[in-house]
């Protein structure tokens, strides 16, 4: 960067900010400098501690990485109980219901390990729960069966098929 003075005679300007004497005087005496000398330092004093800072950010990110979290899909299923329809036939449709639910929570977002399915069968005014699916994306990959990773509540069975009017609270 050119001192005030040159600046002023290249663009042929007779005043200028410093006069050649006074700068010739001043650079003597180690009061001048060029440009933004000292501004330059502070800029790279600024980037150096800046790039050391990433520097060391980016070793630990390479030598401890951070743990991923798990990233869980919640999926609540309801089966109204068809007439005639025994609990073993409504057990085999919350089971395919179950397995539809999964595989679409997997499907629609690649970022979920987890998924946790509930499938709630409903008779005559009665709710209950009748079986719960929880599986990790790994887990389902290698065996994509419903049975296998489901709870199968056993009070299910007992509360749907009861008479009506027999359960008192």
């Amino acid at each position: 960067m050119w001192p005030t003075f040159y600046r002023a005679r290249r663009l042929g300007r007779s005043n200028s900010f410093l006069s050649e004497r006074s700068y010739v005087a001043a650079r003597r005496q180690g009061r001048c400098w060029k440009g933004a000398g000292w501004k330059g330092s502070i800029l790279s004093a600024g980037l150096a501690a800046l790039l050391g800072g990433t520097g060391i950010w980016l070793t630990e990110a390479l030598i401890a990485p951070q743990a991923s979290q798990a990233y869980t899909s919640r999926v609540d299923l309801f089966l109204a109980r068809e007439m005639d329809e025994t609990y073993d036939m409504l057990l085999r449709r919350a089971e395919m219901a179950a397995r539809a639910g999964a595989q679409r929570s997997f499907d629609q977002d690649l970022l979920i390990t987890n998924v946790s399915v509930t499938v709630v069968a409903e008779d005559e005014g009665i709710t209950v729960p009748i079986l719960a699916l929880r599986v990790d994306r790994d887990e389902w990959r290698t065996r994509p069966e419903t049975y296998y990773w489901a709870t199968y509540y056993r009070t299910a069975e007992v509360l749907l098929n009861a008479p009506p009017g027999s359960l008192s609270f």
